[in-house]
């Protein structure tokens, strides 16, 4: 689990240890660069299997027909091996980068299928003069690029790319309007219009000569029938591949552990765990406490740490409070600075904390339950689009009447906001319908916030739109629930609950691996009837069920908790006088996204309950600390 960095094309070499060194953070036991005429690689080092010398990076397969930088880790890399020694391979050292490396030099990129594992790499090919680059199924590492007159360069991080000369960092005003109103930039976008991303499950190869080639090497999202499982087969089902998934993930030649917030997600990987380990002091836990939160209040944390305790003294694992500074979150530079984007989601921070308490103890790798529920749901916007039955069939004209009636009541209050929500794009088609279930704020709500040229540079381009479009890749037929969970797993998992996962944890020098994203666990997902995921109120009936009798009672039954900090607290408070501020000192109107008055008036709205405008009004702080310290405006 490491940094990667590099370029093909008549770049100075010294490129290399500029980029090295603004992502050490992601490396710190080693680093490495190679060069040839035409192409670099760069490397920074978060040793996890093979600790010694012979797994250190850019490395060279045993031929020398290729040279790799590779991060994230190969969970079969050993079944792999065995395939490759069977064709006469020698290994030199046991890490899971040779076996990639020769991997790649007897098959290219057809072994790409192969790998269950995440991961980001860039191989170069010296005789046949291209660069290949990979991204893994599910986007759990990043990688981004660029193309400038001299060549394209790539590095896990953006800012190992600031600096880099002809590179265009003016802002994408169709990823700023989606990180107001989604939380995050989809697909490709980054906020750079230079800078785009590879996508997840895809690959490009680059040549020399300038010409260039890309593809993915997974099949589509609910590409698989549906399959009529009975309940009790399903259960069964479920818990063998979570099982599975999870024993895969332990490989690991230091120490792990684990998330746990005492929800079923965490607490069934944590299960899982310390059965394949056979010694629950060999899986320590992590969670944070409400004593952490230094005078905030705990929204989210009161109901999880009991919880967490109940369930760490269940399995008899040790639970290490994360020791949670709560002025750190007043740093919003810091935040952005290390997530790379202007992410607006302070569970960032509560996710940091976790893995520093990780780091401290010597911990290097945390199993995750992230991706629970966008493989089996759980957010409240399945039950949204659930709510559908009762009235998605009636006519458009009734359904308008059901979006106007919420938009001009005068109500406040969290239900009237919630139901203001659902019923926004009632009469819409059912494509848009269902992807506007993702937006924060409506763009008629937001727009008085935004500057005159950002309004009129994103032009007809709407962030429900790029969501809308992804839909489209789908296989036909795929019911809608499934069309929800691709966006989840797309979208709200890949671009924005991975990034700032993976960006928070190897900051701290921790990897974050996901069972839930092991691919046949996925495929599984995939198969399953809609009503064994979702029924009445329930979520995840699968997954329940399969823990049932395994774990406590009130951990199965327990409501969904969010992992995150009390934000309409701090909107109010610390954030909201930061943003009075920046737009009374007219920093907010000269960054040339935003109006400073706009910007007040909605804070003001939402102060008042007429809107929900908590998440756009961070991301309006965040693009202000993005714009001054990446694009230098």
């Amino acid at each position: 689990m490491c940094g990667i960095a590099g370029y093909v094309g008549r770049f100075e070499p010294a490129l290399l240890g500029r980029m090295n060194r603004a992502q050490g953070h992601r490396g710190p036991d080693g680093s490495g660069e190679w060069h040839d005429a035409q192409a670099g690689l760069a490397h920074v080092r978060l040793a996890i299997l093979d600790l010694s010398p012979t797994g250190a990076q850019p490395m060279a397969d045993a031929s020398g027909r290729v040279v790799l930088s590779f991060n994230g880790e190969i969970y079969n890399y050993r079944e792999l091996r065995v395939r490759l020694e069977r064709r006469g391979i020698v290994f030199r050292g046991g890490s899971d980068t040779e076996v990639l490396a020769n991997l790649l030099a007897c098959y290219g990129a057809e072994c790409l299928p192969w790998l269950n594992g995440i991961f980001a790499f860039a191989a170069w090919f010296p005789a046949e003069q291209k660069l290949l680059l990979a991204r893994d199924a599910a986007g759990v590492k990043p990688l981004y690029w660029a193309s400038t007159p001299t060549g394209k360069v790539f590095a896990s991080e953006l800012k190992s790319l600031r600096g880099i000369p002809s590179i265009d960092w003016s802002l994408d005003p169709e990823a700023i309007s989606a990180y107001l109103t989604l939380l995050y930039a989809p697909g490709e976008l980054t906020p750079a219009k230079g800078v785009r991303k590879l996508l997840p499950g895809t690959f490009a190869e680059w040549h020399a000569d300038g010409t260039s080639r890309s593809g993915t090497f997974v099949p589509a999202h609910y590409s698989q029938e549906i399959q009529p499982f009975k309940e009790k087969d399903a259960i069964e089902a479920c818990r063998h591949y979570l099982g599975q998934a999870v024993r895969r993930q332990l490989v690991s030649d230091v120490p792990l552990g684990g998330f746990l917030s005492g929800g079923l997600d965490s607490s069934a990987i944590a299960h899982h765990a310390t059965k394949a380990l056979g010694d629950a002091a060999r899986y320590p836990c992590f969670t944070i406490g409400p004593a952490q939160l230094a005078g905030l209040s705990a929204e989210g944390f009161a109901e999880d740490f009991p919880f967490a305790q109940r369930m760490s003294a269940h399995l008899g694992t040790s639970l290490q409070v994360a020791d949670f500074d709560g002025r750190a979150i007043d740093d919003l530079d810091a935040l952005v600075w290390t997530l790379d984007e202007p992410t607006p989601d302070v569970a960032a921070f509560a996710a940091q904390a976790i893995c520093r308490q990780a780091s401290r103890q010597g911990v290097k790798v945390l199993l995750s339950g992230a991706g629970g529920d966008d493989l089996f749901t759980g957010y409240r916007r399945h039950f949204a689009l659930r709510s559908e039955r009762y009235w998605g069939w009636a006519p458009a004209s009734a359904r308008g009447l059901l979006r106007r009636g919420f938009a001009t009541s005068s109500a406040t209050g969290p239900l009237r906001r919630r139901l203001a929500k659902l019923f926004r794009y009632a009469d819409s088609a059912p494509a848009e319908r269902l992807a506007s279930y993702f937006l924060w704020i409506g763009q008629e709500s937001l727009s008085p916030a935004l500057s005159p040229l950002l309004r009129e540079s994103m032009g007809t381009h709407r962030p429900v739109d790029l969501l809308r479009r992804s839909l489209d890749g789908l296989p036909a037929g795929v019911s809608r629930l499934n069309q929800m969970l691709h966006l989840e797993r797309a979208h709200f998992l890949a671009d924005h609950n991975l990034n700032y996962t993976d960006k928070m944890a190897m900051a701290s020098g921790v990897e974050v691996r996901l069972p839930f994203l092991d691919p046949d666990l996925v495929a599984f997902s995939e198969r399953l009837p809609d009503a064994l995921k979702i029924r009445g109120s329930e979520s995840k009936v699968v997954l329940r069920q399969s823990m049932r009798g395994i774990l406590p009672d009130e951990i199965i039954t327990r409501p969904k908790s969010g992992f995150g900090l009390p934000l309409r607290q701090l909107i109010h408070g610390t954030y909201g006088a930061r943003l009075s501020e920046l737009a009374r000192s007219g920093r907010l109107d000269a960054t040339g996204l935003f109006s400073g008055e706009g910007a007040l008036e909605l804070l003001e709205a939402d102060r008042r309950g007429q809107v929900d405008a908590a998440y756009p009004l961070l991301g309006i702080l965040c693009l202000e600390s993005w714009v001054r310290q990446f694009a230098g405006r």
